[in-house]
């Protein structure tokens, strides 16, 4: 069958038999994976003013997500002020599903996009950019009011070709500019070695930012590297720290609960702060379920909202 998106974007003409769709699906968790994938070349696109080129966007990941998005119903979050979806492409209809159901619950017009800077990379704790985004559907515009307040009290350091590389960053974004393209967006990727002071700092200087049409989005992959049924296990824990609002807990975890404690940190931290408490689960899962396949190791997934 023909995906067709709407008139605003760019076709997508990807053809998917049905019977083909868990191939489908293990053949994109292998192309999306950090693990495995290979550091994209920018797309040649020539703009007046300098811009994150879509480097992670795929046509078939994109379409595949979204006819499996658009089979559902939407169920939008009244009063989200906070949603974790994953980055990994093989979840794709839980990142898609996610945005169309916030989009869905609020006039946003800013969202603060947090994510792992997976490999560490540049010269600070929290990496950010103040350069427009290329999408397929239009040109995301970053908040540079607030970019500017960030790096000029020094909580983040603008350092656009970590953020070009960063999928949990660069890979969402598209995603953001199908159902929000009206958003501007503050990117943040977060160094493993954030620290409890700097989850604080940052948390603090965010959260004046979530006013009723600004909403945190959290990138993030949850078990790593353990069998489907240790991944439950660790699952279980981590949604338990969800709900209990509690920061110290994430931050002690490693890969097998999440692959960014402190993104998940700094989410639960502004939502304390704003008395946003209420965790909603909406979908627990892992790359063996959607897959169909019994291999380990697994990667996990979250899909859920803070209100």
């Amino acid at each position: 069958m023909r995906l067709a998106l709407p008139a605003r974007t760019l076709p997508i003409a990807a053809r998917w038999p049905l019977g083909a769709a868990a191939l489908a699906l293990i053949a994109l968790a292998l192309v999306f994976h950090p693990s495995t994938a290979k550091k994209p070349e920018p797309a040649a696109v020539v703009l007046a003013q300098p811009s994150h080129p879509p480097i992670f966007f795929d046509e078939r990941a994109f379409a595949l997500a979204l006819a499996r998005t658009e089979a559902t119903v939407a169920e939008p979050m009244p009063g989200a002020r906070a949603l974790i979806i994953p980055h990994h492409w093989l979840a794709g209809h839980l990142i898609l599903g996610g945005l169309r159901d916030l989009a869905a619950s609020g006039d946003y017009r800013r969202i603060v996009l947090i994510g792992p800077n997976h490999t560490n990379a540049g010269t600070a704790a929290v990496i950010t950019s103040d350069l427009p985004w290329q999408t397929p559907f239009g040109l995301i515009e970053a908040d540079t009011e607030a970019i500017r307040r960030l790096t000029g009290e020094g909580l983040a350091r603008s350092e656009p070709d970590v953020l070009t590389y960063e999928h949990s960053i660069a890979g969402i974004v598209p995603a953001i500019a199908y159902f929000l393209p009206e958003v501007r967006v503050l990117p943040l990727a977060l160094r493993s070695d954030l620290t409890s002071a700097d989850v604080d700092r940052l948390a603090a200087a965010l959260a004046p930012l979530l006013d009723s049409r600004t909403a945190i989005v959290a990138a993030v992959d949850f078990s790593h590297y353990l069998s489907a049924q240790e991944a439950r296990l660790r699952d279980r824990e981590t949604v338990a720290a969800l709900r209990s609002l509690n920061p110290s807990r994430i931050l002690s975890f490693g890969d097998d609960h999440l692959d960014s404690p402190g993104s998940i940190a700094v989410m639960m931290e502004v939502m304390r702060l704003l008395g946003a408490t209420q965790f909603e689960l909406r979908e627990n899962s892992n790359s063996s379920e959607l897959s169909g396949s019994a291999l380990a190791p697994v990667t996990s997934y979250i899909d859920g909202y803070y209100r």
